[in-house]
C-alpha cells in the first residue's frame, strides 16, 4: 500500500502535443454578479443562499485564474454562511 501511494504520489507524463485553439474550453454565464454581495458572497435576493466558483458570471483567462476564483470565492462563500450559524 505504502510503495503504491508512493508511485501514485510521483507519477509524471509527459505531453507531447497540445490541441489547437478550436479545442480550447470556455465557459460563461451564470449567477449575475450585480445579484452578489462580492464581501459575502451572498445573494442580494434572499438571504442564505451564497455563491461561488463557476455559479457566478465571470470568466477569466486560462492558466489558473478562473481556478484561483472559485478557491478564493468558495472561501469567502464558505466563511460567510459559517458565521451565520
Amino acid at each position: 500500500m505504502k510503495q503504491t501511494a508512493e508511485l501514485l504520489r510521483d507519477l509524471r507524463f509527459r505531453i507531447k502535443k497540445t490541441a489547437d485553439f478550436e479545442h480550447s474550453q470556455a465557459a460563461s454565464g451564470g449567477i449575475p454578479t450585480h445579484e452578489i454581495d462580492s464581501s459575502t458572497m451572498g445573494s442580494k435576493l434572499k438571504k442564505g443562499i451564497y455563491f461561488c466558483g463557476e455559479m457566478v458570471d465571470v470568466d477569466g483567462c486560462c492558466g489558473g485564474y478562473n481556478l484561483q476564483y472559485a478557491w478564493s470565492s468558495g472561501y469567502v462563500a464558505g466563511m460567510a454562511a459559517a458565521a451565520m450559524t
